[in-house]
């Protein structure tokens, strides 16, 4: 029979700011405020260059926050002038200094335009440049100084600011019916105005005083799948970049006074162009991390000595003031606050760093390390954040780490995933953070897979599972399987068209929820209905899936209840599967969700299941709810919340945006895990004993470093589960117990020695006769057998350095291993409870493994006739190639190296 809540879960929480801050052991629950994480990161998407009051070199900088900075800084020296927060703005990819040295602003979040007044004690706010859009994407100014912008995510309208009169004026929507469009950059020049959309892609020109709309056409070869990322008129010339991200893409000029597109130019990367030099004919663009010039008359460019920039955000030339830097000089700014000067009249460059204000970061994933730490990632800006439960400490680290969409705990270290590139990160809390080394990247699925942004990362036994969504403006995603001790994986677009934004793992299989959503700015999808799957890891193959909910286009995160029933919900429908039927047992939508309207949906909630008190946790439509899993009535416990999770010292904790909680649910211990023995012979019994789950809670066991399963175990009505397993022959040194846990995705892990074996029976020279390993242990160690070697059901054997005259047989052993041996017969090993090892060895005759279950492992061998391996569960790892001169058959031929 489940549990049934308690009664504190009648009580509704609301506001946070009326929620208590500390509470005495009887009041239950509780709510503490962790304040904010140390995440602050100077994250400039946009950017530019202009002039003071006076002329001294500005640099213009809006860094990610909440609310987004505008810091004002001395290009001379880096240092900061002026900074002035920008309410109601999250961000901004559009700067524009103005023919007159105003700085219009357009941002995201909700849409706003601001104007800074070099001098000013304050930023204008302009208001929301066109109702209902809240991105402006791109800002530009024509010759008269008049303000033109681009929006979406949706309408891809263009808009037009007058200063001279202070009216702002919508030009209208370029977007195509309802798909999603944006207007990612604009230009204006001669009377007219350029706006590029992404993904649906189109350059049109528009007449600001008549309406008058006309396409430009694509250039011939361009990708009609890649949106126009930036666009600028310098002279008589307009430039167009199409990407689907950002990354490195041809530079295409459009000659206006032709009307026909008229070059290609390679691998250019940055937002824009520089202004026009004082020679009145070049302009500096980045090509291949160095900065080139172009010639507007003759159409060529050539590159400077100036290497090792990318991703410029904003050009201009200065006055520094400086003899070492004569007449104008040319600085570009990144997008994390560095910036360089340039000399056109000496070549002379320099890397500088500007102070801008450093904005903190909104949440975008956290987790628990192995190490019983809260991990935390943010939106944008970059960079990891640590928060110990028990002490309180903070501590920031990682900058270098770009947004972290999902994180795991597996195998001893935390996993990360980042956008933009796909990047998979491996971290290990017990070494020092060292940018490029700790935290490493392990995999990265953007160039060969076309995917962005891994959202779902699970452990499941040798391989860390990932679900991504593709790169931005593509449709659909996949899944991805890294084998972290061997670096092999393999990518399959699981569910084709869907993006994979949920994983979890039970019992050797993978089971996956999708949405119908693909990268931002995507074509609009088609399909309607999202779907959970089953995927058999080993046998690298989809088993089936279900729409559990029709006409819901995202599911969250998954989780299983201690009747192995699997619960997940959409934005705002619960759902209760049978695995083993596929059926969808129960379902209960609580409200409408306009999945019509919305540009795009990811990870549709968060979700565990509580052990302690047989109970559903949900986080979705920023609050955090619990579910009755008999009635599927519902309560609110907490909002504002966005992520949530439960940590194993029995805690939740929930973050949103800045903020983060710790909420106690009611008095509950935390749960731990202890080996009875630091030491152990190979060979021999360990037990593991787990304390502080839930009632009737599962646990999966995975001894590592080698991921061997152990099996499943669950624990009794004190919360208390125990193990006693036999500790392979083929271990030595540290290895660990895993446990995870099903219901909450948590990881409880315990470590040991395994020492050298007990030897019950030493042969180390020359045995003349037949050896039957009878019962214990049987060792040969650089011994000479003269016949067979026979081991008895229950016994076990290892051959170190020995050779055998005969043929090896083993039925139902309790563990084989066979290291450095030469065998002059078959061998044949079947029923092993124990651990199979055989390595380094060679066997002049066939090979036989079949039905073993203790884990088998057959690599670097020599053998003269065949192999055959089947009914092994696990599957045999062969991480070393084998040379075999027969056939391979059974489960020995799949992934051989």
């Amino acid at each position: 029979m489940m549990r049934r809540l308690i009664a504190w879960l009648t009580v509704v929480l609301v506001a946070a700011a009326t929620l208590s801050t500390s509470a005495s052991a009887a009041d239950y629950p509780s709510f503490k405020d962790l304040g904010a994480m140390p995440l602050d990161a100077v994250t400039a998407p946009g950017s530019g260059v202009g002039t003071g009051p006076n002329g001294e070199p500005w640099l213009y900088l809006v860094s990610s926050g909440s609310p987004a900075v505008l810091s004002v800084v001395d290009a001379r020296d880096g240092s900061r002038v002026h900074q002035f927060p920008l309410p109601g703005a999250s961000g901004s990819w559009a700067v524009e200094v103005a023919p007159n040295g105003d700085v219009y602003v357009g941002t995201y979040g909700e849409g706003r335009v601001y104007r800074y007044r070099p001098g000013a004690a304050a930023v204008e706010n302009l208001g929301v440049a066109v109702p209902g859009e809240t991105f402006v994407w791109s800002i530009t100014t024509d010759e008269n100084g008049v303000v033109y912008g681009g929006t979406g995510q949706s309408r891809a309208n263009v808009f037009r600011y007058d200063p001279a009169t202070g009216v702002t004026t919508n030009l209208g929507s370029l977007a195509p019916d309802a798909d999603p469009l944006i207007v990612r950059g604009i230009a204006a020049a001669g009377g007219k105005v350029y706006a590029g959309t992404h993904a649906a892609t189109t350059v049109v020109e528009i007449d600001p005083t008549t309406g008058e709309r006309r396409d430009l056409g694509l250039p011939p070869g361009a990708d009609p799948a890649a949106g126009v990322y930036d666009l600028d008129v310098r002279g008589r010339l307009l430039f167009a970049r199409f990407s689907l991200s950002g990354s490195p893409e041809p530079l295409h000029v459009y000659d206006l006074d032709a009307g026909a597109w008229v070059q290609e130019i390679p691998d250019v990367h940055g937002l824009n162009l520089s202004p026009v030099a004082a020679d009145g004919r070049t302009v500096y663009f980045v090509r291949d991390q160095t900065l080139h010039t172009y010639d507007l008359v003759d159409r060529t460019y050539a590159a400077t000595a100036l290497t090792g920039v990318s991703d410029v955000r904003g050009f201009g030339f200065v006055d520094l003031g400086d003899p070492d830097w004569p007449g104008d000089t040319l600085v570009g700014l990144s997008h994390i606050g560095g910036y360089f000067v340039y000399s056109p009249q000496t070549g002379r460059s320099e890397l500088r760093t500007a102070d801008a204000v450093a904005a903190p970061g909104p949440v975008r994933s956290i987790a628990e390390g192995p190490d019983g730490l809260l991990y935390v990632g943010t939106f944008l800006a970059g960079g990891l954040a640590s928060y110990d439960p028990e002490t309180g400490a903070k501590t920031q680290f990682a900058g270098e780490v770009s947004q972290a969409e999902g994180m795991v705990t597996h195998d001893g270290a935390l996993y990360v995933g980042t956008y933009p590139w796909g990047d998979i990160l491996r971290y290990d809390p017990d070494q020092p953070a060292e940018p490029g080394v700790n935290p490493r990247s392990v995999l990265r699925l953007y160039e060969d897979h076309g995917q962005s942004r891994p959202f779902a990362l699970a452990s499941a036994g040798d391989y860390l599972a990932i679900g991504t969504v593709a790169k931005n403006g593509s449709p659909g995603g996949g899944l991805t399987l890294l084998n972290t001790r061997t670096g092999k994986s393999w990518f399959t677009d699981v569910v084709p068209g869907h993006s994979v934004v949920a994983l979890t793992y039970r019992d050797g299989i993978l089971y996956g929820a999708t949405s119908v959503y693909g990268g931002v700015g995507g074509p609009r999808p088609t399909e309607t209905d999202a779907v959970v799957f089953a995927y058999d890891i080993e046998q690298r193959r989809k088993l089936w899936e279900v729409v559990p909910v029709p006409g819901e286009g995202a599911i969250g995160e998954l989780a299983f209840d201690e009747n192995g029933k699997l619960w997940s919900q959409t934005p705002v429908t619960v759902f209760r599967m049978d695995v083993e039927t596929r059926e969808v047992e129960a379902t209960r939508t609580y409200e409408p969700y306009p999945w019509d309207t919305i540009a795009y949906a990811h990870v549709g909630s968060r979700v565990w299941f509580d052990p302690y008190v047989d109970q559903l946790y949900v986080v979705s439509q920023a609050k955090m709810f619990t579910i009755d899993p008999v009635t599927l009535d519902r309560a609110r416990v907490f909002q504002p919340s966005s992520y949530g999770f439960l940590h194993n010292n029995g805690n939740v904790f929930i973050a949103r945006d800045l903020k983060y909680w710790e909420y106690t649910p009611s008095a509950r211990p935390a749960a731990t895990a202890a080996t009875a023995t630091e030491s152990v012979p190979a060979g021999r019994p360990q037990t593991v004993t787990f304390s502080g789950l839930g009632p009737g809670e599962e646990v999966e066991l995975w001894l590592r470093p080698d991921a061997r399963s152990l099996g499943t175990v669950r624990a009794d009505a004190t919360g208390t589960a125990r193990l006693t397993f036999t500790v392979p022959l083929d271990r030595a040194g540290e290895l660990t117990v895993e446990a995870r846990r099903l219901s909450t995705r948590g990881v409880l892990s315990t470590s040991f020695q395994a020492a050298a074996p007990l030897c019950d029976v030493t042969v180390d020279g020359p045995h003349a006769v037949p050896l039957r390993a009878a019962s214990g242990t049987t060792c040969l160690t650089g011994a000479t057998v003269s016949g067979p070697v026979d081991v008895s059901p229950g016994a076990m054997l290892t051959v170190t350095d020995s050779t055998v005259s005969g043929p090896v047989r083993s039925t139902r052993a309790g563990g084989v291993v066979l290291s450095g041996a030469t065998v002059s017969g078959p061998v044949t090993l079947t029923g092993s409870a124990g651990a199979v090892s055989i390595t380094g060895s060679v066997v002049s005759g066939s090979v036989s493994l079949a039905g073993n279950t203790g884990g088998v492992r057959f690599a670097g061998n020599r053998v003269t006739g065949g192999l055959s391996c089947s009914g092994n569960d696990p599957a045999p790892v062969q991480d070393e190639p084998n040379d075999v001169t027969g056939p391979v058959r059974g489960q020995c031929s799949i992934g051989r190296p």
